[in-house]
Formats: C-alpha cells, sequence, structure tokens
C-alpha cells in the first residue's frame, strides 16, 4: 500500500525521482535483485597434502560502459564429494577491487587438509561483467596450474562428449578427471577410452546435486596402460544436459608436480 502510494506521488512529482530519497530505493532494490539472481558459477577444488586450492574474483569495470562497476557482494560455499555444505561465507568487493581467498581458509579446521574433491559455488551478486568470472589455482610447493569456472546458466546445452586427446598411463604420467555437477539432480556421466585403433572401454560415473569426483584414470579402467599398448588414446566424457564441469590433471609422478585443462 505504501509503495503504491510512493510511485503515484512520483508520477506526479517527476522531479521526486531524482531526489536522494528516491535514488537510494532504486538502488536499494537493485542491490536486492542482483542478491536474488546473481551471477552463479562454480568449480572443483581439492584441498589435500598434494594440492591445495585459491579462488580469485574481480570486479572491474571496463571501458565501454565504466557505471556498470559497482560495489557488490561475493557467496562462497563450499561441498564436499557428496554434495554437503560445508561452509559459506559472503565477501565485499569494491569497484576494481579483486577477492582473492584460500580455500583452505574458508573450510571448518578439522576439514583442512582433508578434502579430496569438492565443489565451490560463487555468487556474484551484481552486473554480470566479463570481468567477474572466477578463476583458480590449483598449487603445492613444487607447482601451480590454472583455469577459470566451467560452468554458465547462459551456456546452451551441447550434445554428445567431451574429448581429451593424447591420453596416456604410464608409472611416471597419470590421468585424473575432476568433475562436479550444478544440477538440480544426480548427473551419470558415461565414459569411453579408446586406444589409437579405437577399440574402446566404457564405463560411467554418478556425481550428486553438488557433489564432485576425483577418479584416475586407472581406477576408472581396468589397466589401461596395457590397453593402450603404449600409444596415445582418447577419452570421452558424456555431455548430456551439460549440468556437469569436467577438469583433466595430468600429475607428473617423479616430480610431484600437476597441469591442469578444462574441457
Amino acid at each position: 500500500m505504501a509503495l503504491d502510494i510512493a510511485r503515484q506521488i512520483v508520477r506526479r512529482y517527476p522531479s521526486l525521482g531524482q531526489s536522494w530519497p528516491v535514488q537510494q530505493a532504486r538502488a536499494w532494490r537493485t542491490r536486492q535483485s542482483w542478491r536474488a539472481h546473481p551471477r552463479r558459477m562454480a568449480s572443483w577444488y581439492r584441498d589435500a597434502a598434494d594440492m591445495h586450492t585459491r579462488v580469485f574474483v574481480s570486479n572491474l569495470e571496463v571501458p565501454e560502459a565504466p557505471g556498470l562497476c559497482q560495489p557488490t557482494s561475493v557467496v562462497l560455499r563450499l561441498f564436499d564429494q557428496e554434495g554437503r555444505p560445508l561452509a559459506a561465507k559472503r565477501y565485499g568487493l569494491g569497484r576494481n577491487a579483486s577477492l582473492v581467498l584460500e580455500v583452505r581458509a574458508l573450510l571448518p579446521p578439522t576439514r583442512r587438509g582433508h578434502i579430496q574433491s569438492g565443489m565451490v559455488q560463487i555468487d556474484f551478486e551484481g552486473p554480470q561483467l566479463g570481468s567477474s568470472r572466477a578463476y583458480l589455482h590449483w598449487y603445492n610447493d613444487r607447482c601451480l596450474t590454472s583455469s577459470h569456472e566451467k560452468f554458465g546458466l547462459t551456456i546452451p546445452a551441447v550434445g554428445g562428449y567431451w574429448t581429451v586427446p593424447n591420453v596416456e598411463d604410464s608409472d611416471e604420467y597419470r590421468v585424473h578427471l575432476a568433475v562436479t555437477n550444478l544440477d538440480s539432480r544426480p548427473y551419470t556421466s558415461t565414459i569411453l577410452l579408446k586406444d589409437a585403433d579405437g577399440q574402446a572401454l566404457e564405463t560411467s560415473v554418478e556425481v550428486p546435486l553438488n557433489g564432485s569426483r576425483f577418479l584416475r584414470l586407472d581406477r576408472l579402467f581396468d589397466d589401461p596402460a596395457a590397453f593402450l599398448g603404449g600409444r596415445p588414446g582418447v577419452l570421452y566424457f558424456g555431455n548430456n544436459r551439460q549440468p556437469a564441469m569436467y577438469y583433466y590433471f595430468v600429475a607428473n609422478q617423479r616430480l610431484g608436480t600437476w597441469r591442469a585443462q578444462h574441457l
């Protein structure tokens, strides 16, 4: 009732629309809309002896529309591999500022160093600027590898498979699959491994809502090294509705390093 009366007054006296109280009310409604409909992003994280995770989110103005960049907030939520919530926190983010967060700092103390696989969800509660895309570092004392979040509600689903070429399995190099699920239901993905002659092995993995998996190639298939026969193969990951985010990691067993790539 009071809101209707206020709108009638503003319509009757248009100059009031530029007054400080009215502008503040509009700004408040805009912030509430951003908070109710954030840009939701997500990615995979790990906090263990061999790998830690760092998250970056920026709020930078763009030259063609600098006014779009406004002080905003970012909500980070952490889930374990079964999709159970572990932590959540809202951070303020000013204009032309960046958030750098060590994931382990947000984890409960008893879980630090003991998360083999998890999903980090990032809600950017402001205008959808290109700079707001989240980036991640996965690192240890010997290496650092990086990629960006791999989920977008505005990205159309692409039926078929994501592929990883030049896959090998040996005592020196191990391929791992990291997958997270932001769908509203459990997601089952088919996985194919083809050798150089096109012969295939097939399996599947089920990921619960908000859950994740970190899977070694030799845990997905029996003796992949013998199947590949010393020649590079190809991995195919089923992508039916695109609720899942895939990364693959190559571990150098001798050096203790990781190399990551999103699919």
